[in-house]
């Protein structure tokens, strides 16, 4: 009974370390490639922030079970700034000069593990697109994942991080996608 109790608390406590930051992105070849394929123009990257209202902690942490997953550089709104930038940059897409800017507010920030037979991860975005000064988008995206729930914590922690961070690119894809994004990008 004694071993059996060891090689428990054992397992509990591997299950249970401090997640290190989210690691930093590295551009897609999918986002890259819609970058290059449908013409988009040079564009500045503008500020990113967290939505007005929200909760700050939101904008730094993630809770995935009982660890939390810390922004790196201590901002998610920043990570999504970087993330895009990063694409923009392989693309070769990214001009500080350029007269259009992509600015942004993170809006949702969630994972959910355990409970069900279904875990859930979910970013959401406000991108506003100005050219010369004048708005010309201002688009909220919202971008999710699931997949099985895993019940053992050192299998559930990581995969939720990982299909966590995977949303930032994701939801690059869906702005990039996104026709009326692409209008205003292109001055039409």
């Amino acid at each position: 009974m004694r071993a059996l109790l060891l090689v428990l608390a054992s397992a509990l406590a591997a299950a249970c370390t401090t997640m290190p930051p989210a690691p930093e992105h590295r551009p897609t070849i999918g986002n890259v490639q819609i970058m290059r394929s449908s013409d988009v123009p040079a564009l500045a990257v503008g500020r990113f922030a967290l939505g007005e209202g929200l909760p700050e902690r939101m904008d730094r942490t993630v809770g995935v079970r009982a660890e939390l997953l810390r922004a790196p550089n201590g901002s998610f709104s920043d990570y999504l700034r970087q993330t895009l930038e990063t694409e923009l940059t392989a693309a070769g897409k990214l001009d500080a000069a350029a007269g259009t800017t992509v600015s942004g507010f993170l809006t949702q920030s969630h994972v959910e593990t355990g409970g069900s037979d279904v875990s859930r991860a979910t970013l959401g975005a406000r991108f506003i697109v100005t050219r010369n000064g004048q708005v010309v988008y201002d688009h909220e995206h919202v971008v999710t994942d699931q997949w099985p729930s895993q019940f053992i914590g050192a299998i559930a922690i990581p995969e939720a991080m990982n299909r966590y961070t995977g949303l930032y690119p994701a939801i690059v894809t869906d702005l990039f996608e996104d026709a009326d994004f692409r209008t205003a990008i292109h001055g039409n």
